[in-house]
């Protein structure tokens, strides 16, 4: 029985790894892996750079398409957790808490789309098994290789150490053990610093980036760092999971020493999915997915299968959203309507979309660039268009083939606002042109909001969320009569407003 569903999980997972990449470092990394040699791939990429991950897919880029190495090491990393999991617990059906893991939604997202941490993250488990079978030596070499994969590995394999500590009586590890490792851990971590320190000095000479990465938390008020640490997780393993996390904890452990490692593990989420990006917010805390699903299955046992049915439709929702052949992606609509417009012209385009807009004329990008270029443009005939995406972005932002997890809270007042205060726009297939509104007066209703909703009951939510199948979040859309919108214009200098 358990070999059919691992049969089915991985064929659903081959099935919704998707052709088209869609995140935004993918394009960067293939474009690397593609015209690089082997040992220049190491110092090159954006900071902060991966050159353990780009050295691994410059090998696998010439066998598997960038999406189908995710999915390897996703197989890879349900191999690993399996193993786990039957060290841990020996016998029973351990491979429930396998099932749970894999069926995190933000574990799927990450084992199905290209991303540093599909690698970072089969690594991660490896390390585990490693520590759990006292493995020294290739320990510190797995826990190396992730720091030179990504820094996040500072934090990731620290929590490696939870694992001999919640899980005492299965493992019969000892405090000594778990000294040694952490001594291991931390020279691993060190080790990988130090070697990011030679490239960058001696080969990379060049720290641009760096500045912007490190000061990012500052740049955050608390309130919006909460909300990031809760959108991450309840997006990355459900929304009803903190609660019978929460539970479960509470209920069972007991010693201090057990719970300075939940607290030092849940201070690992909290600094992960605190920062907030444009991208798939939750691939900094998809490691956590590995002790929940062993946590939750210590307690719950064979009962853990009603986590799994919780799951279920929630993997079902996006699978069809990212099926391998599914030519509505709305990236690809985005770039098709894009396509359409004139050539020679210009376009306005949230930066939010950069990787994923070609246009063969000027772009503009919504928050980069001056916008009086765009009088300049007009006054010269040039015609001037802009995608309906960027009429509502950052929010209803698309990421991947979802919507970003923070984009879906407030309708009617994004970035490209303030052009409705001053041109007058007319459609142009599924975008917008701008025009030089030329009368006396502008509309006192310019810039106005006007929002959709779909008022059918399923279209409470927005069909790209990634919690569109979650139970918890249909419970809490209905409780508090919240309705997601389905997009929104303005009114322009004119006062009037197109449908888009």
């Amino acid at each position: 029985m358990p070999q059919i569903i691992f049969f089915l999980i991985f064929l659903a997972g081959y099935l919704t790894t998707p052709k088209a990449l869609l995140f935004y470092d993918q394009i960067e990394y293939l474009a690397i892996v593609s015209t690089k040699n082997f040992w220049q791939v190491l110092s090159l990429g954006h900071f902060p750079i991966h050159p353990a991950f780009l050295a691994i897919f410059w090998i696998t880029s010439r066998i598997f398409t960038p999406n189908t190495t995710a999915f390897v090491f996703g197989t890879a990393s349900g191999i690993l957790m399996y193993q786990v999991s039957k060290i841990i617990f020996k016998k029973g059906n351990f491979w429930l808490a396998t099932l749970i893991f894999l069926l995190f939604p933000g574990v799927w997202l990450v084992n199905t789309n290209l991303m540093v941490h599909s690698t970072l993250l089969t690594f991660y488990l490896l390390s585990i098994l490693l520590l759990l079978k006292k493995k020294e030596i290739l320990f510190f070499l797995t826990v190396f290789l992730m720091g030179m994969m990504h820094f996040d590995a500072a934090y990731w394999a620290p929590t490696a150490l939870v694992f001999p500590i919640i899980f005492r009586k299965e493992t019969n590890f000892k405090n000594k053990d778990v000294v040694k490792f952490a001594i291991l851990a931390a020279s691993a971590i060190l080790a990988s610093a130090l070697s990011y320190v030679f490239i960058y000095v001696f080969i990379r000479k060049d720290y641009g980036g760096s500045t912007e990465q490190l000061l990012a938390y500052s740049s955050f008020g608390l309130l919006r760092i909460l909300r990031n640490i809760w959108y991450g997780f309840i997006n990355s393993f459900g929304s009803l999971m903190p609660f019978l996390s929460a539970f479960l904890v509470v209920k069972n452990i007991r010693t201090k020493l057990e719970w300075a490692a939940i607290i030092f593990f849940g201070m690992a989420i909290s600094l992960g999915g605190a920062y907030w990006q444009g991208d798939l917010m939750q691939r900094r805390i998809v490691f956590a997915g590995v002790f929940i699903a062993l946590f939750v299955y210590r307690y719950l046992k064979n009962k853990s299968f009603l986590v799994i049915l919780y799951l279920t439709p929630i993997i079902i929702a996006n699978g069809i959203l990212y099926y391998r052949d599914n030519s509505s992606m709305a990236l690809a609509v985005m770039q098709k309507h894009i396509d359409e417009l004139p050539k020679s012209q210009v376009l306005v385009q949230s930066h939010y979309y950069q990787p994923f807009t070609k246009y063969d004329g000027t772009i503009l990008w919504i928050g980069y660039d001056d916008p009086a270029q765009i009088d300049e443009y007009l006054d010269k005939n040039v015609r001037v268009f802009i995608t309906k995406e960027s009429v509502t972005a950052p929010y209803l932002l698309v990421v991947g083939n979802n919507y970003h997890i923070t984009s879906v809270g407030k309708a009617g007042n994004s970035e490209s606002r303030f052009l409705f205060k001053k041109y007058a726009f007319e459609k142009y297939g599924d975008n917008l042109e701008l025009k030089l509104f030329k009368e006396s007066e502008i509309s006192i209703q310019a810039g106005e909001p006007v929002v959709s909703y779909d008022q059918s009951f399923f279209g409470r939510l927005a069909r790209r969320r990634i919690d569109y199948g979650d139970v918890g979040s249909w419970i809490w859309a209905l409780l508090t009569g919240h309705r997601d919108p389905i997009g929104w214009s303005y009114k322009d200098a004119r006062g009037t407003w197109l449908q888009i």
